[in-house]
């Protein structure tokens, strides 16, 4: 029997996004009778193994990654609001860019809100949502510091596939316990600033025309987006 070398991440800080969420994806068709079946594949996406080399190990190494991994998967996750990642820049180089958590929620923008709205209950998008509230840091002072100006999820999206997964967790919690507070501190920044600029993005009209032109309809519909829509949804499946 040929030895068989085990990527174990030593904690849930080792485990990617894209790994975690590959994982649901598994987890969501589970049959949940068949335990072999995703013992297995969390052997398969957390530790980068084939399903032949995952019935080559020994019975007893066998059961102590996947313990170790249950283990991972019921960790801590406090929140994180910066973290670092090993890049390229356009020209190739290797480089290190630390992202920040949105210092300020109570300034999000329009943009920000709708698009995390729409992301944020999805796994499937999750790297989406995450490249909405943590985007690069671009100016640093001892603990405040500013972040890249939001242009979309294209830009750091695919990025943010990389990010440990306990970063996602811990901000998803965060996150959860100050929404209840985001309907009357950021709807009346929306109030004054769509008021003031007179803003109908194509969201906004298509709101308005679906649900009634009128703007207390508007916030009356963005006030069930953020208390009903942006509920936490993080999932830890580690009852195996």
């Amino acid at each position: 029997m040929k030895d068989i070398n085990i990527n174990i991440p030593t904690s849930l800080e080792g485990i990617k996004l894209s790994s975690y969420q590959d994982y649901l994806k598994i987890y969501n068709n589970w049959d949940k009778e068949d335990d072999v079946f995703i013992k297995t594949k969390m052997l398969q996406v957390f530790c980068d193994l084939s399903l032949k080399d995952t019935f080559n190990i020994p019975l007893s190494s066998f059961d102590e990654v996947i313990g170790h991994l249950l283990n991972c998967l019921n960790e801590d996750t406090p929140f994180i609001n910066k973290f670092s990642m090993d890049g390229k820049d356009s020209n190739g180089d290797d480089i290190t860019v630390t992202y920040g958590f949105i210092p300020n929620l109570d300034k999000i923008t329009f943009g920000e809100f709708i698009d995390l709205d729409k992301y944020i209950n999805d796994w499937d998008n999750m790297h989406k949502a995450m490249s909405i509230l943590y985007r690069p840091i671009i100016h640093q002072k001892k603990e405040f510091y500013r972040i890249e100006d939001y242009q979309g999820t294209y830009k750091h999206s695919n990025v943010m596939r990389d990010m440990p997964v306990n970063v996602v967790i811990g901000a998803l919690v965060f996150f959860y316990r100050l929404s209840n507070k985001l309907p009357s501190h950021t709807l009346d920044y929306f109030l004054k600033e769509i008021q003031k600029k007179g803003e109908q993005t194509p969201q906004v009209k298509q709101i308005l025309e679906k649900n009634g032109d009128t703007f207390n309809q508007y916030i009356l519909l963005l006030k069930e987006m953020s208390e009903g829509s942006m509920k936490l949804q993080v999932p830890l499946y580690t009852n195996v």
